[in-house]
């Protein structure tokens, strides 16, 4: 074998590596090689980006694709990655930005890279561009979420496990960005300056005692801290309108990969058949009035009138005495203090 060169201004061979990064063969093979055997960097460029590009799946704060990513991979498609989305409600810039009540975009999160998100709607809202003549995305709904109530940690009522809707009247609601119009009104701010940004900054007034926030239950549950805050589900009649949440993605990314998705976001699982690639939006879920959604609600409100139906047709129970201490106890202290207050306000009212 004729000997190395020493001198150092001998070139390495276009598009080579530097001849000390390679080890062993691999550096002695790169100096032997003909310069023209190499093909150009910049062709080999794209395909390796195109091959190695995931399938990217935005999720906003609170909800889980995790189980959906497991079936994606014992389904064996191309890598998935999750990008969490520091947002409460919509998707935020680069498909439709998420506003305030000033029309301000807030989100400052960019999700023109991500190929499907997971969004959470307002109580009948869909994802913004899933409907109209010119809808520019297919929106899939996956389910609603319960809503909480989230309490100062040594509220009286924060050991109650869970609260009615009746009992809401008995706390100090505070407005925030992400309390839906649907439910109980907030006691609003004097100074519309003075509402928190978002469900996070409402959570730090809860924890100095200001009052209790309403907040769709898995989102209360990623944002509370034990230490500070006490989630209480809102449960029984009459219930309150739920936030939705939904997978939705551009038309014109409706691809194989991203239909597979949806498919496994609708219950379908490895061993289960998928329409073909002809098939339109709809049949996998693609629209907003869909299968999916029209059937899972459906599902649900089935399930929740069997679950209440016991409930219904136990009799009245009657509680002379209440035990030191219960819930029942709790909530007619709280009852009875409410009153109190009330009446101090109006008798001060009268003062003036």
């Amino acid at each position: 074998m004729p000997e190395q060169p020493s001198h150092p201004e001998q070139p390495e061979p276009p598009g080579l590596p530097e001849a000390a990064e390679l080890p062993g063969r691999r550096r002695q093979a790169a100096r032997e090689r003909p310069a023209e055997a190499d093909p150009p960097a910049e062709a080999d460029a794209p395909a390796r980006s195109t091959a190695a590009a995931p399938l990217r799946l935005g999720f906003a704060r609170g909800t889980a694709p995790g189980k959906w990513a497991k079936r994606w991979r014992q389904a064996g498609g191309e890598p998935l990655e999750l990008v969490a989305l520091e947002v409460s409600f919509g998707r935020g810039v680069g498909a439709d930005p998420l506003h305030d009540a000033s029309g301000t975009d807030v989100s400052g999160i960019d999700v023109s890279g991500i190929d499907v998100v997971i969004e959470r709607t307002r109580p009948g809202d869909i994802p913004a561009g899933a409907a109209g003549a010119e809808r520019s995305r297919h929106a899939l709904r996956l389910y609603a979420e319960a809503v909480a109530l989230v309490v100062h940690a040594e509220h009286p009522l924060a050991d109650a496990g869970s609260v009615s809707p009746a009992d809401l009247a008995l706390f100090t609601l505070l407005d925030h960005p992400d309390h839906a119009a649907a439910w109980p009104a907030p006691q609003r701010w004097e100074d519309p300056a003075w509402m928190p940004a978002d469900a996070a900054a409402a959570l730090e007034l809860v924890a100095s005692g200001a009052g209790a926030v309403l907040l769709p239950l898995p989102l209360a549950r990623h944002l509370a801290r034990k230490r500070d805050h006490a989630v209480l589900p809102v449960t029984g009649e009459p219930a309150l309108a739920q936030t939705e949440v939904w997978a939705s993605w551009a038309v014109e990314r409706d691809d194989d990969a991203v239909q597979q998705l949806a498919g496994i976001m609708r219950g379908r699982t490895a061993r289960s058949s998928r329409p073909g690639a002809g098939a339109p939006p709809g049949a996998a879920g693609g629209g907003a009035s869909g299968r999916g959604g029209s059937g899972s609600r459906s599902g649900e409100r089935a399930s929740a009138a069997r679950a209440q139906a016991p409930a219904a047709q136990q009799p009245a129970r009657k509680q002379p005495k209440l035990k030191p201490n219960s819930r029942g106890a709790q909530l007619a202290a709280a009852r009875e203090k409410a009153e109190r207050e009330k009446a101090a306000r109006r008798r001060a009212r009268k003062r003036r």
